[in-house]
């Protein structure tokens, strides 16, 4: 198989696999064999590819499936560059959304690398190779066709992917240790990946902190001697997948018993994911993409339960932005996060602007709904609580006659709710001015 003479055979058939026609491939295959030997041929290849701007990750993987077959071609003894070969497959895999068919190729790397270790390039390769080792291992245990069986064969086989790719994330961080030293930033990778594969898995909380945390330690220290650009997203980054974590860990340790010890736990979560927020690019930039709004809102509750107005509230304006730029304004999910909004601004007294959401609340439902759905109920009772702290009776006896209405027409007449909105209603009329109720009079 390793002979020359098997080369326009192999370079067809890798390019038959990225479906290219039959009878241009033989003309191709048989021109490369009178005319490019094995290692002319994979150099010309790797060029392509790294200046192919505009391939889809499947031609990169089809690339890289014909480096791998005339390397073995080219250098059948030469371990080093077997190894190398096979682990830029695995990465073209990965890159691909593919891990399972990435796993042998990573496997098989490392043990090419280990043989020729020897050398300082196989050295230098071989955290790397393990790096894609434990990632294609990591996102196979995570992979959503996996992660929802329940049958005991599934859940042994999940346990042994989970159980592999721990180990070889921690063999890549002794190697990242042993070639780069234990504070260098290569070795942050391995921390995120086998972080979010703890959160994923087994939601082991407690080890996912501990790794952010190392690689926020390592980020923070290489910040201070090289403050470039590309370093501070990717301590952001840290910073938010580490609060986002805290987060996740005190909502699970909630336990609804306010001396509890879960209940502290989880206080002194959320403590600290906001306090690990404060200030940063995370926290005052917009939420421009989907992930960053969902942790807006993490960070939003997590501020509401500890009373912290000021931060909930930014951090819910931020989500309402991003939420009516993807969903758009006349979207429930938007009039749920002012509905929000509204209720943390009557916390803090900020009668007028809670008015205002919930008037804007009120409208979003009636474009979605119709004037006269029952969802109008709850903003209409709370609108008319903002407009009577106010003062502003003649406006709220007219929100709370609607929700009546509204009420008596859904429930009926003898309803609890008709019935207690009608109470709130009277108490109303007889706490407005004259001039306000001969003004209701009138209409």
């Amino acid at each position: 198989f390793y002979s020359y003479g098997y080369n326009a055979t192999v370079v067809m058939v890798a390019q038959l696999a990225r479906g290219a026609p039959a009878g241009l491939v033989l003309d191709e295959a048989q021109e490369e064999e009178e005319h490019s030997s094995p290692e002319v041929r994979v150099r010309e290849l790797e060029g392509r590819i790294d200046h192919a701007t505009s391939a889809s990750a499947l031609d990169l993987v089809g690339w890289r499936c014909e480096c791998l077959a005339l390397t073995q071609i080219a250098w059948a003894d030469d371990l080093f560059q077997l190894g190398r070969a096979s682990f830029l497959l695995a990465r073209a895999y990965l890159d691909a959304g593919m891990p399972f068919p990435a796993i042998p190729h990573a496997e098989r790397a490392e043990s090419m690398l280990l043989a020729s270790a020897a050398r300082p390039e196989a050295e230098a390769l071989l955290p790397k190779a393990l790096l894609a080792l434990a990632d294609s291992l990591s996102r196979a245990v995570l992979a959503p066709g996996r992660r929802g069986r329940t049958s005991q064969k599934a859940r042994g086989n999940a346990a042994t992917l989970y159980k592999r790719a721990a180990d070889a994330y921690h063999r890549s961080l002794l190697a990242m240790h042993r070639v780069f030293g234990r504070g260098h930033v290569a070795c942050c990778p391995v921390l995120r990946g086998w972080a979010r594969m703890a959160v994923g898995r087994s939601s082991d909380f407690a080890l996912a902190r501990r790794l952010l945390a190392r690689e926020l330690q390592i980020r923070s220290a290489k910040g201070v001697n090289d403050p470039t650009a590309a370093e501070s997203a990717a301590l952001d980054e840290t910073r938010r997948e580490l609060a986002s974590n805290m987060l996740l860990e005190a909502k699970v340790a909630s336990s609804g018993h306010d001396n509890s010890p879960n209940s502290l736990r989880a206080a002194r979560l959320r403590r600290e994911a906001i306090a690990l927020l404060a200030g940063s690019e995370v926290e005052a930039a917009p939420a421009g993409t989907m992930e960053a709004a969902r942790l807006r809102l993490q960070l939003a509750e997590a501020c509401i339960e500890l009373e912290a107005w000021g931060q909930a509230e930014a951090a819910l304006v931020s989500a309402i932005g991003y939420t009516e730029h993807a969903f758009g304004c006349c979207d429930h999910r938007s009039a749920a996060l002012w509905a929000e909004l509204a209720s943390i601004r009557m916390r803090q007294q900020r009668h007028e602007a809670a008015a205002a959401d919930y008037e804007h609340v009120v409208t979003v439902l009636e474009l979605l709904h119709g004037p006269h759905d029952e969802r109008l109920i709850a903003p209409c009772e709370r609108l008319c609580h903002a407009l009577v702290a106010l003062g502003r009776w003649r406006d709220a006896r007219l929100a709370l006659g609607r929700a009546q209405r509204l009420a008596c027409a859904r429930y009926g007449v003898d309803s609890q709710s008709a019935l207690r909105i009608a109470q709130v209603l009277r108490s109303i009329e007889q706490q407005m001015p004259p001039e306000d109720q001969s003004d209701g009079e009138e209409e």
